[in-house]
């Protein structure tokens, strides 16, 4: 039996994944999300909030205490929030906060109890953090989200360093997926040019047709971790990877 848990299920990036692996005869999956729009006999939704970090340490443990022996075991950090796009100076201070809470503090919580839980289960053991170029190309009115994302590929380095020294036998890696059809880059769009600069880039990739499905991509990181082993290094993009 091999198993997935992953974050933001419900739509997007996190709900393609989730179908992939669902036409698949021997995956379980578990789903952490707000909201729930997957039914299946092999399926799993824990309503969850993933900006409540506070009550997340409490629970976390109980998400990952099923430890059996998978064949594989895979969390998949997918959830992301984008926060306002807004120049420093103008930024909500809660919105910020917002931001840090889901794309690193409750990513950094769970890949904590994972760890914790599964380091002594025998089969392949893998987390994929999803990253972004963001995180190494800074862009206008994204403080919050390319520090965030910043943060995702630093604490996949430090923890896959960790791994190695301590041969506990996880590969963690943070992976940019790149530009992607969703509902973050319809906002991404329609930001008033003042508070993003670079707004052209991104319709321009909308009406070219360059922006890949939820599907397509979903397709390449699913491929990507059947292949982890092949690849070296903690932060990859699955743009620059033969797929």
């Amino acid at each position: 039996m091999r198993k997935f848990f992953i974050t933001g299920s419900s739509k997007g990036l996190g709900q393609a994944i989730t179908d992939l692996l669902l036409e698949e005869p021997d995956v379980g999956v578990t789903g952490i999300s707000r909201t729930n729009s997957t039914e299946h006999p092999r399926f799993t939704h824990i309503p969850f909030d993933l900006d409540n970090v506070d009550n997340l340490a409490g629970i976390v443990d109980g998400l990952f205490q099923d430890n059996s022996d998978f064949e594989e075991v895979v969390l998949i950090n997918n959830a992301g929030y984008l926060g306002d796009i807004q120049y420093m100076g103008d930024l909500n201070h809660q919105e910020f906060i917002k931001v840090i809470n889901i794309n690193v503090t409750a990513l950094a919580i769970l890949m904590n109890a994972f760890i914790r839980n599964f380091r002594d289960s025998k089969g392949k053991k893998v987390i994929i953090n999803i990253g972004s170029g963001a995180g190494r190309h800074p862009y206008d009115g994204w403080s919050a989200y390319c520090t965030s994302k910043a943060a995702v590929d630093m604490i996949s380095e430090v923890a896959a360093m960790e791994n190695s020294i301590r041969d506990n036998n996880f590969r963690i890696v943070s992976l940019a997926p790149g530009p992607v059809d969703t509902g973050m880059q319809h906002i991404v769009r329609s930001t008033p040019v003042q508070h993003f600069s670079q707004i052209n880039k991104f319709i321009d990739l909308k009406e070219s047709g360059e922006l890949p499905s939820v599907r397509e991509t979903g397709i390449k990181i699913l491929s990507f971790i059947s292949r982890i082993d092949e690849f070296e290094g903690a932060v990859q993009d699955i743009r620059k990877i033969p797929i």
